[in-house]
């Protein structure tokens, strides 16, 4: 994937990786059936969207972060972003504000509350980068993100192989809305699993 982890780095994982199998046991929080799936199909996917994130200090929202993915992988390696994670289970949001703890992070927060519950807001939020793992269907998702991002910031959809059927479903929304900048199909490395990114803007 052409990415360089430091030592320091490495041992962030290795964190992470401890505290969520510890609180596994207590929670579902992730589905781990063989010794892949963490490292590869929870880690490295997350660290699919570093190149298609824009450079330079930030603001990103993950929405529906569950186990803190792809938000904290992501962060491990950009500290300069400022990341809120979205999240509306009260437990899901102890695990993630006690991984935030153990690994040392900064500029990083926890919202236990729906989509839906922020978009009622009198004064919403926004945000250069707002990302998505599997959580939403793709309508779903840009009816909610999309009122979220600022001008000029992009939506990226983390999706599986079922993308094609879910991207004919936006014809139902006002195209004027949004705009797709880019589409990238891939495979994650060992297991072969298909991976799909899809990055979505709005006109200014």
């Amino acid at each position: 994937m052409g990415l360089s982890l430091t030592q320091a780095q490495i041992s962030l994982f290795e964190t992470y990786r401890e505290t969520l199998l510890l609180w596994s046991g207590k929670m579902n929080l992730v589905s781990l059936q063989s010794e892949l799936d963490l490292p590869v199909r929870h880690f490295i996917d997350s660290l699919t969207l570093l190149p298609y994130l824009p450079a330079g200090p930030g603001t990103l929202l993950d929405i529906g972060s569950g186990a803190g993915f792809p938000a904290i992988p992501v962060k491990i390696f950009r500290k300069d972003l400022h990341v809120t994670l979205l999240e509306a289970s009260r437990k899901k949001c102890s695990f993630l504000k006690e991984v935030i703890r153990r690994l040392g992070l900064r500029e990083i927060s926890v919202l236990n509350c729906r989509l839906e519950e922020l978009l009622k807001k009198d004064i919403k939020p926004s945000f250069d980068v707002i990302v998505s793992r599997a959580t939403f269907k793709l309508p779903e998702l840009l009816r909610g993100g999309l009122p979220l991002l600022k001008p000029g910031g992009v939506l990226a959809a983390m999706k599986g192989p079922g993308l094609k059927e879910e991207a004919a479903a936006l014809d139902s929304l006002n195209n004027k809305l949004f705009r797709i900048v880019g589409s990238y199909p891939f495979s994650l490395p060992l297991t072969g699993d298909h991976r799909h990114i899809l990055l979505v803007d709005k006109p200014s």
